[in-house]
């Protein structure tokens, strides 16, 4: 049997698409912006599947829907192991995968990614330690294999599943809308602000812009950096239409006494 490649990402808010999550104060750190600029902007949820989208309280135009296939294949081991998640049914097309470290130690993937929890990541909920996300199969591929420091238990849950991802919404000013996807980005980006209280949407050009715009240098970067110590950008957050003002999404990392925020109207950004 061959060996399931998975890529988790130990933030218990992200899967396929993209959706930013803001909380109390809503930030977005630079290299999201970067994978943005590459067309694979990731951010707190971050969407293929968010938070949001995971917990089925905002599912914008261009996420995936997936329909579970068959039962799900639970194991709960102590050290490394290889797990046989069985012969994919008529129709699937991808692999929920949900993995929770149960003890302290580090974890290996078939990619070569990893996650480390310490003893601090036992004491908070689950959520904190667990990776949900959605992998395409593989022909031939029916195993999951995971390498862990000695003692180190955890718990993998894997079930398959048909994906079909939804259309972006166009309003009436023909921009699209919605989150991230194979399609790449839409004009307008779903978030989700307030602690998750409100949902909205961002201009992928306004979010790209506050993020720095399209730096082209190292030099750029450092100096935009350095500007960026203690301030923080604010965008407007739309409703579908790209128009109507729900709120507001900070970029930025600038935290401290000396700390402002500022709307990007309020700088000259040429971007």
């Amino acid at each position: 049997m061959s060996t399931m490649e998975m890529d988790p990402v130990f933030t218990a808010a992200l899967r396929e698409a993209l959706v930013a999550t803001v909380k109390e104060t809503p930030r977005v750190r630079r290299q999201w912006r970067w994978r943005l600029g590459a067309g694979t902007f990731v951010g707190l949820t971050l969407v293929a599947g968010g938070v949001a989208l995971a917990s089925g309280v905002f599912s914008p135009p261009g996420a995936p829907i997936d329909t579970p296939l068959g039962g799900a294949v639970t194991a709960t081991r102590t050290g490394s192991a290889t797990i046989d998640i069985g012969t994919p049914p008529a129709g699937a097309t991808d692999l929920s995968l949900t993995f929770t470290c149960l003890t302290a130690g580090t974890f290996d993937f078939p990619d070569g990614s990893s996650a480390i929890c310490g003893a601090a990541d036992l004491v908070r909920p689950p959520i904190y330690r667990t990776s949900s996300e959605i992998v395409p199969l593989t022909p031939g591929v029916d195993t999951v294999t995971i390498t862990t420091s000695a003692n180190a238990s955890w718990t993998l849950q894997a079930m398959y599943v048909n994906q079909v991802t939804t259309p972006w919404g166009i309003n009436a000013n023909g921009k699209t809308y919605g989150v991230h996807n194979q399609s790449g980005t839409p004009d307008l980006i779903a978030v989700i602000i307030n602690q998750g209280s409100t949902n909205g949407y961002v201009e992928a050009s306004e979010l790209n812009c506050a993020g720095g715009g399209d730096v082209t240098s190292p030099a750029e970067a450092l100096a935009w950096d350095k500007a960026s110590q203690n301030r923080n950008v604010s965008i407007p957050v739309y409703e579908s239409d790209g128009v109507t003002v729900v709120g507001t999404f900070t970029v930025g990392s600038a935290t401290g006494p000396n700390a402002q925020t500022v709307p990007l109207s309020s700088l000259s950004l040429g971007c």
